[in-house]
């Protein structure tokens, strides 16, 4: 790790504990070793290095779409249309696994959280990543699904909302008990189960 990784690492940790406004570059500077002079060399400013956050970030979630396989937006409702419900398990854990335990993703959210309430931009990106862009993203394969009869029920919104309000919920309830993990899964698991009983047209 070069200094200008190991400066965004340690940014991101004391972000994620203390939330982006309360960290000053002193502080950020004096984590990594270094003076906050040399600091300016790497990044201009504390938003410059929160830029880099995102973009960090964003690189994870794209190496976890490719290695995890995931279909595109606009293609997803084809490839759940048949999807086994082992399979969705298998593909809902790994996208809540990521975000509970990937260093970059869970510190990142965490640093979120905490400033949305103090600053209305990281709120909107905390509300496109895991709220309203999260419901409108299954909200859209519903629709697909809906429409090729492989779903019951005529409203994707209330669907979007069935669906992801637990995986959010557990996100939180093992945000801080990793220990719990198997718990975490199994949890996840029966509430896919129960989903797929209770929505998916028998004949799928």
């Amino acid at each position: 790790m070069n200094t200008k990784q190991k400066i965004l690492y340690e940014a991101l940790s004391l972000f994620s504990v203390k939330g982006y406004s309360a960290v000053n570059v002193g502080e950020i500077a004096e984590a990594v070793g270094i003076k906050t002079p040399s600091l300016y060399k790497h990044y201009k400013s504390k938003q410059d290095i929160f830029n880099f956050c995102v973009v960090e970030f964003s690189k994870r979630i794209e190496t976890m779409h490719n290695d995890m396989r995931l279909p595109e937006s606009k293609k997803a409702a084809f490839a759940y249309d048949s999807i086994s419900t082992e399979k969705l398990i298998d593909v809902t854990t790994g996208l809540f696994l990521f975000y509970l335990q990937d260093d970059v993703a869970s510190k990142f959210r965490k640093m979120l959280q905490i400033e949305r309430y103090h600053n209305s931009e990281i709120n909107a990106v905390y509300e496109d990543l895991f709220i309203e862009g999260s419901i409108k993203h299954e909200e859209e394969i519903f629709t697909e699904l809906i429409n090729k009869g492989v779903i019951k029920g005529n409203n994707a919104h209330v669907l979007a909302l069935r669906f992801y309000t637990p995986i959010f919920f557990l996100l939180q309830k093992y945000d801080m008990n990793h220990d719990q993990i198997e718990d975490a899964k199994r949890e996840l698991a029966l509430m896919v189960q129960d989903f797929r009983d209770t929505y998916v047209n028998a004949e799928n």
